[in-house]
């Protein structure tokens, strides 16, 4: 069975078209053209470009995208799980574990061990010595107290123990917007009430945006742009020509209702 770069390569020579002649017309650049017809998906930027470009090139052809989309999706799930959120641009490495060189002789070992035990016993002694002339101090605080005092006050002073210092607090996830033009069409990110990115992009064109607990995106043509959410592929969020307001967070996004948009 062909590969999908196979179908593509034999489809555009039986066409009589060249690289350059494809690239000038899809807006794909020669060298990821190459790439994906030698079903070199590592040349490309992410898995996410790899199947956008399938799909133009593919239609650009026209042959049967559902068919090779499905194919690039078989490929596409059996890659590596996507990395945790706020870590999408990272690229994981297999290290092999390592191994002690180090070796340390018999009688080291047990010297060292001797050490330890000495120091223990001798940090327990103190603590002992250190505990007895503390409950002395209180004893003879309580002697010398008003006979109104209540023992079980000293007591409760003996076996109150410091609370423990609260827990850090977990950072929070970021928002990692991807986003994929496949006709131009102005948009707007903003998080925490700062602009991240206002403009127009072109078919073909590109974009990642990073917010912090939330980013916020009003686009003027929903269909134009394809979104990746955290890795995660959401497709286009509306029609062509359609104005949206739409909210994202690490794990979902919301659609603003235009009666609840503010300054539109």
């Amino acid at each position: 069975m062909s590969s999908v770069g196979e179908v593509l390569q034999g489809v555009r020579l039986e066409q009589r078209l060249d690289l350059p002649t494809v690239s000038a017309e899809t807006k794909i650049s020669v060298r990821f053209l190459a790439a994906i017809e030698a079903d070199d998906r590592r040349s490309l930027p992410s898995g996410f470009f790899y199947k956008s470009f399938v799909d133009q090139y593919a239609r650009f052809l026209g042959l049967d995208t559902p068919a090779i989309n499905a194919e690039v999706d078989r490929l596409l799930s059996a890659d590596a799980p996507l990395p945790l959120p706020g870590y999408e641009s990272r690229t994981s490495r297999n290290v092999p574990p390592m191994k002690p060189t180090l070796r340390f002789p018999k009688n080291r070992v047990w010297a060292s061990l001797t050490v330890l035990v000495a120091v223990v016993l001798g940090c327990s002694g103190i603590y002992v010595w250190w505990h007895k002339g503390e409950l002395a101090g209180f004893r003879n605080v309580a002697a010398t107290a008003a006979p109104s005092t209540p023992p079980v006050a000293i007591s409760y002073a003996l076996d109150q123990q410091p609370a423990p210092p609260p827990a850090p607090a977990a950072p929070g996830y970021k928002v990692l917007l991807d986003l994929m033009a496949h006709e131009e069409t102005w948009l707007s990110v903003s998080s925490e009430g700062k602009r991240l990115f206002s403009g127009v992009l072109t078919a073909n064109q590109s974009k990642t945006v990073e917010g912090k607990e939330s980013a916020t995106m009003k686009i003027g043509n929903a269909a134009g742009v394809e979104v990746r959410l955290n890795g995660k592929l959401l497709g286009t969020l509306g029609g062509r020509g359609q104005v949206l307001v739409v909210v994202f967070t690490p794990d979902h996004f919301q659609i603003v209702p235009p009666a609840a948009r503010e300054g539109d």
